[in-house]
């Protein structure tokens, strides 16, 4: 493959995020060698398989989406984006959550040439004088998006009351539970259930609802 020659003016490359210096295997690239050869298997596994774009690159949310679209529209080959989702670090309220997911899903499905942009946001949503916790999912085509829901869980008020004074869960939870990066492993709802309820199973739950307006049979109805 030879570069192609084109404006790449606010390119950035689409595996670590750099200043993009050429558009190789359908993609804007640096020339570090590992981007280069990880650009080449992605565009090789391109041709059989369908390619969704995370907008994160946290294991947890990556191999949760990958369950959730192969459980209902088959083989993926999903790649995960470092981006920014605009809101803050954990957001608060309905709205919010949900923008942080669209705005990773559609940053994330203009850096990979992909079929699919996701985005997935934690937020704390207040019911009564209850805070509970919800992951939204955001899948975006170019044209439209769809959204989904997980199951909620209250915080505990110690946890809830620390967020809301803009402390992010995470860090909350690492000291609570005692296992570093928890948020990108069990999260705060494995460690509260035992391992029965883990975050993976919250994150592939809210793709499988954002995935049902696009499954065939239900294309009319959408």
């Amino acid at each position: 493959y030879r570069g192609i020659i084109m404006n790449l003016k606010d390119k950035k490359c689409e595996i670590c995020g750099k200043k993009a210096e050429v558009f190789m295997f359908g993609m804007f690239l640096c020339k570090d060698e590992r981007c280069l050869e990880e650009a080449k298997k992605l565009s090789m596994a391109r041709h059989k398989l369908r390619v969704v774009a995370v907008g994160s690159t946290n294991p947890v949310k990556v191999e949760a989406v990958k369950e959730g679209f192969e459980r209902v529209l088959g083989t993926v080959d999903v790649v995960g984006v470092n981006v920014d989702s605009g809101v803050s670090s954990h957001p608060i309220g309905l709205e919010e959550t949900y923008l942080g997911a669209l705005n990773r899903a559609k940053n994330a499905f203009e850096r990979v040439q992909c079929s699919y942009g996701v985005g997935i946001e934690a937020g704390l949503i207040k019911v009564g004088e209850h805070y509970i916790d919800i992951h939204v999912c955001v899948v975006y085509d170019g044209f439209k998006e769809t959204v989904g829901f997980s199951q909620g869980f209250e915080y505990p008020k110690i946890v809830a009351d620390k967020v809301l004074n803009g402390i992010e869960g995470g860090k909350i939870a690492e000291k609570i539970s005692g296992i570093k990066d928890i948020g990108k492993n069990i999260g705060l709802v494995g460690y509260l259930t035992d391992n029965n309820v883990t975050r993976k199973d919250l994150c592939r739950e809210s793709v499988i609802m954002a995935l049902i307006p696009r499954m065939l049979k239900n294309a009319h109805l959408y």
